[in-house]
C-alpha cells in the first residue's frame, strides 16, 4: 500500500494562517505546484483491515488517496483560507530553487566540516524537495478511498486544534508542544 500524503503533513500551516501570515509553497514554475489527496490516518487504518479480507489485494500493489480530487496547493491555501474565515487567501509561492541553494550549503558544510548533523540536515532538505516537487495524486477512483474530506479535516483542527508534530506542525499550542516534550523525556 502506497498512501499518497496524510492530513496532518498538509495541515501545519493552519495557526500560521490563522494569524494572518501567507500560506507558503513551492512554485514549480510556469504556476504549478505539488498537488495531492490526502488521507485521513483513520481511513487509512481502515483500508489497511479491509485489505485483509479482499483478495483482489492479495500480493497487489495499491496507490491509496483519501476521497478528494487532487487539490493543487494553492487550492490547499484556499481552502485553508476559507476554513478559517479569511476574506482572501494570502498565498506566497517560493521558489523551488531555494531548496537547491539551502541543500548545496549544508552539505558543502557537511562536507567541509565532517558534520553528521550538517548532512542529516541535507538529507532532509532532499526529502522536503521531493515531497514539494512530487505529485501525491491518484486519479483511478478505486485508489481514493475513506469519508474524510480535507475540509473537514481543516473544519475539526480548526476548531479543536492539532496534535504537535515537530516534523509537520509550525506552531502548535503551547500544550501540545509540552506533552511532545514530556513524552520525548518519558
Amino acid at each position: 500500500m502506497r498512501a499518497t500524503a496524510f492530513f496532518k503533513s498538509v495541515s501545519g500551516q493552519l495557526e500560521v494562517v490563522d494569524g494572518g501570515a501567507p500560506f507558503v509553497y513551492f512554485d514549480l514554475g510556469a504556476g504549478r505546484c505539488a498537488t495531492c489527496n490526502p488521507i485521513s490516518e483513520p481511513d487509512l487504518a481502515a483500508a489497511l483491515v479491509d485489505t485483509i479480507s479482499d483478495p483482489s489485494k492479495n500480493n497487489a500493489l495499491w496507490n491509496l488517496g483519501g476521497p478528494d480530487a487532487g487539490l493543487s496547493m494553492t487550492a490547499q491555501g484556499e481552502l485553508l483560507a476559507d476554513v478559517l474565515g479569511k476574506e482572501k487567501a494570502n498565498l506566497l509561492g517560493v521558489p523551488i530553487g531555494i531548496f537547491d541553494v539551502i541543500i548545496s550549503g549544508l552539505q558543502w558544510g557537511a562536507d567541509t566540516f565532517k558534520s553528521e548533523k550538517l548532512a542529516d540536515a541535507a538529507e532532509f532538505g532532499r526529502i522536503g524537495r521531493y515531497y514539494a516537487v512530487e505529485d501525491m495524486l491518484t486519479t483511478d477512483p478505486s485508489e481514493k478511498y475513506g469519508r474524510t474530506t480535507l475540509r473537514e479535516h481543516y473544519e475539526r483542527i480548526s476548531k479543536e486544534g492539532q496534535d504537535y508534530d515537530p516534523y509537520t506542525t509550525l506552531f502548535g499550542s503551547k500544550e501540545a508542544k509540552e506533552t511532545f516534550a514530556a513524552s520525548k523525556d518519558a
